[in-house]
């Protein structure tokens, strides 16, 4: 691995300085712009919207049709370089509801102190922003963009991205790259930038019991079968109270930690209690502790139960064997695990144990990903980092959430990926009060140019 040497940035900090002011009033206005993609809520707008600041500044750009919302996809040619790097941010936000557990109207981006509040200002459009930015403080101040840069700038990643593969798939050609980076979020709780080097992946079904033809009073269950006890038993056939799941070859394809990557453990300061805290439990699954717990939550899968439905839930008494019963569930996967796989040995597993009258839907699907360490883009993201912050990053070799975002990209395409994000600690992710301080926009365009100047070079 070549050393990465830091360049002259000095023209580009400059621009970025004197349009200030500017800058934030863009993001301003893109916060404004709704688009929430479960809702389709002013998603192609939005579109619309991104696809002309990226002309604005000299990028090709186009918005692109997918199966569900589009794709704004551009590219900016730097004639003098071979290299290309492909970036991926999303658009689409969260709803907002609980709406009254807003301080501030959350697509107003409101101004209190250095705080823009609004909904997507972290999640991801001050992330998104920044590279549009970063690609005018080149053009503007006179400095070569250091390499070829596409953008692909996705409508649906707050509901998984199912669009993204069969769009990926139908363009590999047009995505074609030498390695791809995302933003989003942003720092860990602690202060410290991240960089995040995969995602796990995800499975995520919706299993239903039938019973009677309609729901029969209590004291028939003496001869009727329960469909919610039909669910409670396949539950239980499919994962011990050791948290051990015992579905058949479920762990035949998962690739280790490598040693290197349980030191980055070791190294990111884990804090068994910050998280106890945060989550408002006193214990994590089976006592685990420290690197063991974050060990855990990044390497090992999961069978969690998101939702039971049967019956009367309502005040009150009402004996009932009821009609149907539902439960959804997720397994969130480690590397190399396939989805698809996963669900066909679900599928087999049930039969095998007797509970081949339980339908199975698959509702979504995200394969995990993972980039080397020592890759280049790893080692590119991770200098920038320590130099624009000033700190050591928090370097997580996975991630305990799944999504189709750079590592992703990179693996369906069959080159190095890396993540990281630019909003301030503690952005209130997905909940009321989203915000990002200017600061953290602001630098967070010059970390963007620190990164594309520094994989050029390597």
């Amino acid at each position: 691995m070549p050393t990465i040497e830091p360049i002259d940035l000095e023209p580009i900090d400059k621009y970025i300085q004197s349009q200030r002011e500017r800058f934030i009033d863009e993001l301003r206005s893109l916060v404004r712009q709704p688009s929430i993609s479960s809702q389709n809520k002013g998603v192609k707008e939005c579109a619309e919207l991104i696809q002309k600041m990226m002309q604005e500044v000299g990028i090709e750009a186009r918005v692109m049709r997918t199966e569900g919302h589009p794709v704004v996809f551009g590219h900016y040619k730097a004639r003098h370089s071979q290299k290309t790097l492909l970036i991926y941010n999303h658009y689409d936000v969260q709803p907002v509801e609980p709406l009254d557990a807003w301080e501030q109207p959350p697509f107003e981006a409101r101004m209190i102190g250095d705080r823009i509040i609004g909904r997507g200002s972290s999640d991801s459009k001050g992330n998104l922003l920044s590279h549009i930015k970063a690609v005018e403080a080149f053009v503007r101040s006179g400095k070569k963009v250091p390499l070829n840069l596409k953008f692909l700038f996705d409508g649906e990643e707050e509901i998984g991205s199912p669009s993204l593969p069969g769009f990926v798939e139908a363009n590999r050609e047009l995505l074609k790259a030498d390695g791809a980076l995302s933003f989003d979020g942003g720092f860990d709780a602690s202060g410290r930038p991240r960089v995040q080097l995969g995602s796990s992946g995800l499975l995520y079904l919706e299993l239903k019991a039938k019973g009677p033809k309609r729901d029969l009073h209590s004291a028939r269950a003496r001869l009727v079968e329960n469909p919610a006890w039909r669910l409670v038993w396949a539950l239980q056939s499919m994962k011990g109270q050791d948290e051990r799941i015992v579905i058949d070859k479920f762990y035949d394809d998962i690739l280790p930690p490598t040693e290197e990557e349980l030191q980055l453990l070791r190294d990111s300061g884990w804090d068994d209690q910050s998280h106890l805290e945060e989550y408002g439990v006193e214990r994590f699954v089976l006592g685990v502790t420290g690197v063991a717990a974050s060990e855990r939550l990044l390497f090992q899968p999961t069978c969690n139960i998101s939702g039971f439905k049967a019956g009367h839930l309502g005040e009150g008494m009402k004996t009932i064997v009821p009609a149907e019963a539902t439960v959804k569930i997720d397994f969130r996967l480690v590397h190399k695990q396939n989805p698809n796989d996963i669900l066909a040995k679900v599928k087999a597993h049930l039969i095998t144990h007797g509970f081949s009258d339980i339908e199975v839907r698959a509702l979504g699907y995200i394969e995990p990903s993972r980039t080397p360490f020592r890759s280049t883009i790893a080692q590119t993201v991770i200098a920038a980092a320590k130099e624009n912050y000033r700190l050591d990053p928090m370097v997580k070799p996975t991630g305990e959430a799944s999504g189709r975002q750079g590592p992703w990209l990179a693996s369906r395409l069959g080159i190095e990926g890396a993540a990281s994000g630019i909003g301030p600690p503690k952005w209130h992710g997905h909940a009321p009060n989203e915000f990002i301080t200017t600061g953290h926009f602001i630098e967070g365009i010059k970390y963007a140019a620190n990164i594309w100047s520094r994989y050029a070079q390597a």
